[in-house]
Formats: structure tokens, C-alpha cells, sequence
């Protein structure tokens, strides 16, 4: 009651101040065809955008309908209070077949509104048509996906962040459907990122993006298209189209390295193309660690080097040599891992793991080390002496150096051993060959 009532006040209110402006109306064929139909539609649309206000939509729809069939040129409104008003007719239909007739109404609200205004709004339309047929009419998903296609594509790079992310997750929904293959799903991940790309351009993501970027991602990983096998088939034929295209090898390292592809064929040819037109170091250490994986240790270490070359970050750098000293100890180039480690542990003093890799180097070295079991089990003294060093300045290692301690301190020379070797508990003692470094005895 008290609805009405306030209805009626601004309908008084309303008269008067159509009442000033008749003139524009009577001249303006938008509103109808001669005079008095074009001060119905004006009064119907007034009685709509009342109702509207005050939620009263299914008073509302009476003077809508008559708006929307006579005059639909007249006003933006009839399709803005249109969706509310459907939307209420859907939401209170009494069986399903009513429902769905509310829903084709609706999207004939959409065409009506396409046809009448096109301007910059359309892509908007498109979205909001594909949404509501989404939510209210689920069986129809390949249309309303039509819809957002079309929304997406006419925005381009000022595309919405919501309508990206019901974009692909309409595709992934069509996918678990069997109604698309993973071509589908990749090239419309790949095509979403790229506008995210255009959109920023250089310049760091709001809120809202980010959020979208990591449910994009989220939902990508989750479709299960992203494997090697569709990935390859997919972008070897763009390689070789088109092999010095730098978006394009972005695209395919990229999506390759996110989905654990690093180790195919593809990759490698991508990532040393793409080194080529744009070397960096991060670029470099990624082909690095590729041939790392590959095996072919030579190119590996040419690229770490490289990396190292480029890299000014310190804590990077460092990563680098680490790297290059793990590269090193597969090898069994052991002097080189404790070169390459010292040199990590230069610029970063407390990484623990160039310490822990070290130990290990002196203990893989143990039977190449001395002519005897008590100078080979010596061995055992300086690589425990790093594997303390590490837990001492990285605790992040601890529990990793503690193991180690344990298992290899059990192999210390005995007693028996140290008195025929002179040696003393406590005393200082000297590991030679390579190692060539200076440690405590104990037993």
C-alpha cells in the first residue's frame, strides 16, 4: 500500500513536468506516429520508470509492453527497466514452459534493442545476452557462448573482466560437454590472454585484473585441455608456419613451460628461437635449465654461463651458479661444483643448498680420495663440516643437513684407524687430493 501510494504522489509530480516539455514530444516521431501516441508512450514510459523505482515490476509491465512494441526507438530505459522487469517474470514463472517463454522475450528485448541502438553499447548487449541465457536457460549454452564471443570480440582489448572469465569458463563447460575439442579451449585461452596483454601493455594489473588473470589460469588448468600432446599438435604447424614470430614463441614457451611440455622437441626449438630475438638472461637460464633436462650438458652450461653474463641481479646470479654447479656434479666435475658453489655463496652467503651440494661433491669424491680406508673415510669430516655450515646459515635446510649429518658421520675413521694415521681427536687434519682442505678429527 504504502508502494502505491508513493507511486501516485510521483505520478502527480510527473504530469507536470511532462506536461512542460509536451512540445519536444509531439514533434519527435521516435515517441509514435502522430501526437496522441507519442504522449502514450512518454506516459507509459514514466509510469515504467516509477514502477521501476519503487520494485513493483509487475505493475511495471503492462505500460513496458506497451512502450517496447510501440515505441522502441523512444528511450534507452525500455530495454535498461526491460531486463528488470522480464528477469521478475522469469524468476516467479510457474512451471518451466512459462519460464522459457519469459526467457525468448527476453532475448527478443536484446535483438529489439541491437537493432534500434548501435553504438557502443553493443558489446555490452551481447554480454548481458549471453549471461541471462546462460543463468536462465543453461541447455542453451553454445548460444549464449555465441553472445559472449561476440562480446569479446567487438570490445577487443577494453574487453570486461567479468565477461572474460564467464567467457572461458563457458568453454570449459562446453568442453566437459564433449560440444568442443581442446583446440577450442587453448586457442580461447591463448586469445583472452592476448587482450589482457594489449590491455595492460607495460602497465601494472588493478585488483580486478589480476583476480581475473588468476581465474582465467585457474580455469585453464582445470580443463584438462592443456596437455603436451594437444599443445604440440596444435602450435607445431604456427611454428613452422611463421618461426621468428615473437608473439607467437612467446606464447608457445610459455604455455608449454605452465604445463610441464619443457622436454618436447617444440619447446626447445621455441625457447632458443625466441633467445634469438630477444636475449635476456632469464631467457638464457630457461634454455639452460631446458638442456639441463635434455641432457645435453654442453649447450646447458654455454647458457647458464651466458645468463650469468647478462644477469645484475645478485640473487639471481647466484641462482645461476648454483645451477651451473648441479649441471657440474652430473657430470662428476667436481672441483667445478665447488668453484661454481663459492661462487653463489659469494653473492648470496646464506644458501644453504650450495653448501649441501658442495658436501656432497667431497663425499661422491671419497673413493678417488687417499690410498687408504682411513684417508678415504676422512672424507666423511669436511663434507660433514658443510652440511653444519649450511644448517648454521640457512634453516631452511636444516632438517635436509641434519639427515645427511647423521647418515655420514657413522662412517668416521674409528680410533683404531686415527692411532695408525697419527691422528689425532680434536687435532687438526688436512683431506687431500682435489679437496685439499683442513678439518677437525673426531671419530
Amino acid at each position: 500500500m504504502k508502494k502505491i501510494v508513493l507511486l501516485i504522489s510521483h505520478l502527480l509530480l510527473l504530469s507536470a513536468a511532462t506536461f512542460g516539455q509536451s512540445k519536444e514530444i509531439y514533434e519527435n516521431p521516435k515517441y509514435g506516429a502522430d501526437s496522441a501516441s507519442r504522449v502514450q508512450c512518454a506516459g507509459n514510459l514514466s509510469i515504467v520508470s516509477q514502477y521501476v523505482k519503487i520494485k513493483t515490476y509487475e505493475y511495471a509491465y503492462p505500460a513496458w509492453r506497451e512502450a517496447f512494441i510501440n515505441c522502441p526507438q523512444s528511450s534507452k530505459n525500455i530495454y535498461i527497466h526491460g531486463r528488470k522487469i522480464l528477469q521478475d517474470k522469469i524468476e516467479h514463472a510457474a512451471d518451466d514452459a512459462t519460464k522459457l517463454a519469459w526467457v525468448d522475450t527476453l532475448m527478443i528485448m536484446y535483438d529489439t534493442r541491437l537493432n534500434v541502438y548501435k553504438d557502443k553499447d553493443v558489446a555490452n548487449v551481447y554480454a548481458l545476452k549471453g549471461n541471462d541465457l546462460l543463468y536462465y536457460n543453461p541447455s542453451a549454452i553454445q548460444e549464449a557462448f555465441g553472445y559472449l564471443e561476440k562480446s569479446i570480440d567487438l570490445d577487443g582489448k577494453n574487453f570486461s573482466e567479468a565477461v572474460a572469465v564467464t567467457y572461458m569458463s563457458t568453454t570449459q563447460a562446453m568442453l566437459k560437454q564433449g560440444l568442443i575439442g581442446p583446440d577450442v579451449m587453448i586457442n580461447n585461452y591463448v586469445k583472452i590472454m592476448d587482450l589482457f596483454g594489449q590491455k595492460l601493455a607495460g602497465k601494472t594489473p588493478e585488483t580486478k585484473e589480476s583476480e581475473a588473470i588468476a581465474s582465467i589460469e585457474k580455469i585453464f588448468a582445470e580443463s584438462g585441455a592443456a596437455d603436451c600432446e594437444s599443445l604440440i599438435s596444435i602450435f607445431t604447424p604456427k611454428y613452422e608456419a611463421t618461426p621468428i614470430d615473437l608473439e607467437l614463441l612467446k606464447k608457445i614457451t610459455s604455455l608449454l613451460s605452465n604445463t610441464g611440455c619443457e622436454s618436447s622437441e617444440l619447446y626447445a626449438k621455441s625457447a632458443e628461437a625466441l633467445y634469438k630475438l630477444e636475449p635476456s638472461a632469464d631467457a638464457a637460464a630457461k634454455l639452460a635449465g631446458l638442456f639441463a633436462i635434455k641432457e645435453e650438458y654442453t649447450k646447458a652450461k654455454e647458457y647458464y654461463n651466458t645468463a650469468i653474463g647478462q644477469q645484475t641481479n645478485n640473487d639471481l646470479k647466484a641462482l645461476y651458479y648454483f645451477q651451473l654447479a648441479r649441471v657440474a656434479f652430473v657430470e662428476k666435475d667436481f672441483p667445478s661444483v665447488r668453484k661454481h658453489c663459492n661462487s653463489a655463496l659469494a653473492l648470496q652467503p646464506n644458501m644453504g643448498d650450495a653448501y649441501l651440494l658442495i658436501g656432497d661433491a667431497y663425499v661422491s669424491s671419497k673413493s678417488s680420495c687417499g690410498s687408504s680406508d682411513f684417508e678415504k673415510n676422512a672424507v666423511y669430516w669436511v663434507a660433514v663440516d658443510k652440511y653444519q655450515k649450511a644448517k648454521a646459515v640457512d634453516p631452511g635446510v636444516g632438517e635436509k643437513a641434519s639427515e645427511k649429518i647423521q647418515l655420514y658421520s657413522q662412517y668416521y675413521p674409528n680410533k683404531e684407524e686415527a692411532f695408525f694415521n697419527n691422528a689425532i681427536e680434536g687435532q687438526s687434519y688436512t683431506v687431500g687430493c682435489w679437496i685439499n682442505e683442513s678439518t677437525t678429527v673426531r671419530f
